[in-house]
């Protein structure tokens, strides 16, 4: 009888709550908070490395490859050309390691045609040459043809003659010779006519003393010949004297030509508005 006394408490106990219960049901459900044992589980599934050890970054994305620049066609006839040239090595070696007949006929033959090739190439230079006197050497230099040669000289010579008198306006030379000397005897008269052509002063130095026809008033060395490094006579130096500068021209016998060239050459290294070297086409 007590059993179901307690049986019937608790149903009617139930039917008392179950207004409640429905009214709880109706409002909305609020967030539970985690479980703390749920949450320790799915991190430790999440997280096996445990806390210390290192995680690689993930590998970078792959860049495309760079296009490399596109590159010319080769010339068919730069292939035939090697090719050529190595048929005449192979033909070359073939007959000196085995000199039959017919090696070398080969050998001969093919070389023929190469220096045919050669020739037709000179051909077509040259009159490119005759068309086009930009491309010719000889238009800014000494020409080859042997009137042109004689015209070139002629200007040449009239170009450096007004460059070395200008040049005697401030310039002078020293002549260091020995009265015994032969070379020196021979290039006295050489230099005087020259200095007279052109209007230079001469200051002629004896190392031993004694004199030359055509300079009996020379002076004695008096230290200048190892100032200047006179080793040998005779030796020939252009001057400045407002300057103090001595440049030598040359030693040993020297003739007019080489005078002329020498100095005019010097003269344009001092003075650059000098007129140049002449050129055929120069009018």
């Amino acid at each position: 009888m007590s059993a179901f006394r307690s049986v019937l408490t608790f149903l009617l106990a139930l039917l008392t709550a179950l207004p409640a219960i429905a009214a709880h049901a109706a409002e909305p459900a609020t967030a539970q908070p985690p479980d703390p044992a749920e949450t320790a589980t799915v991190y430790w599934q999440q997280h096996r490395e445990g806390w210390f050890w290192y995680r690689d970054p993930p590998p970078p994305r792959a860049r495309p490859a760079p296009r490399a620049p596109a590159t010319p066609s080769r010339p068919r006839e730069l292939a035939d050309f090697e090719a050529m040239q190595q048929r005449l090595e192979m033909l070359k070696r073939v007959a000196v390691m085995n000199p039959t007949d017919d090696n070398l006929m080969a050998y001969m033959r093919f070389q023929r045609m190469v220096m045919d090739r050669s020739q037709a190439f000179a051909d077509r230079w040259q009159r490119l040459v005759w068309r086009e006197p930009s491309l010719d050497y000889a238009s800014d230099g000494r020409p080859t043809n042997t009137l042109a040669i004689a015209a070139f000289d002629e200007r040449q010579r009239e170009r450096d003659t007004a460059a070395v008198r200008h040049l005697a306006a401030t310039h002078g030379l020293v002549f260091v010779f020995r009265g015994d000397c032969p070379f020196c005897h021979r290039f006295a008269p050489v230099l005087k006519r020259f200095a007279q052509t052109h209007g230079l002063t001469v200051l002629a130095v004896s190392l031993d003393g004694g004199t030359l026809p055509e300079y009996p008033d020379a002076r004695p060395d008096n230290g200048i010949a190892a100032r200047l490094n006179a080793r040998a006579v005779p030796a020939l130096y252009l001057t400045q004297p407002s300057r103090r500068e001595f440049r030598p021209v040359g030693f040993g016998l020297m003739s007019d030509t080489d005078l002329l060239e020498r100095i005019a050459a010097l003269a344009r290294e001092a003075d650059p508005a000098t007129p140049p070297n002449a050129s055929r086409t120069t009018p």
